[in-house]
């Protein structure tokens, strides 16, 4: 399945992270994109990637797989479902979770009693 409107992501702003550079491959099956982070004056770029159904490494599931790379080794990841995928507001739900999932990794960093670790959320 291709996501359609994929490009119409760009420009959508959650807690000062504005996703860009909406892209595909040319078989669509991965989709990746920039997250500018405008929280910090250097503005790291964070890493937004979704693989579809068809793609190469994810043939064996009807799912999408969704991944944040924040700065360092923060990331988080999330398998999507196909209806999740079909509307932009849904697909905004999952990007804010991520990113909040990011967030709360990079708060516990910052507390001596913190730590970060890979989080996974599920979608149906």
């Amino acid at each position: 399945m291709k996501i359609k409107g994929w490009e119409k992501l760009s420009g959508i702003t959650y807690k000062g992270l504005t996703i860009v550079n909406p892209v595909h491959n040319s078989d669509e099956t991965k989709y990746t994109a920039d997250i500018l982070n405008f929280n910090k004056p250097d503005r790291p770029v964070w890493r937004l990637a979704v693989l579809t159904d068809k793609h190469k490494f994810r043939q064996s599931s009807t799912d999408f797989f969704v991944t944040i790379r924040g700065e360092g080794a923060m990331s988080t990841q999330c398998i999507v479902s196909r209806a999740m995928m079909l509307k932009l507001s849904d697909f905004r739900q999952v990007f804010e979770g991520l990113v909040d999932e990011i967030l709360m990794m990079e708060e516990r960093v910052t507390h001596p009693h913190g730590g970060a670790s890979a989080g996974n959320i599920n979608y149906v």
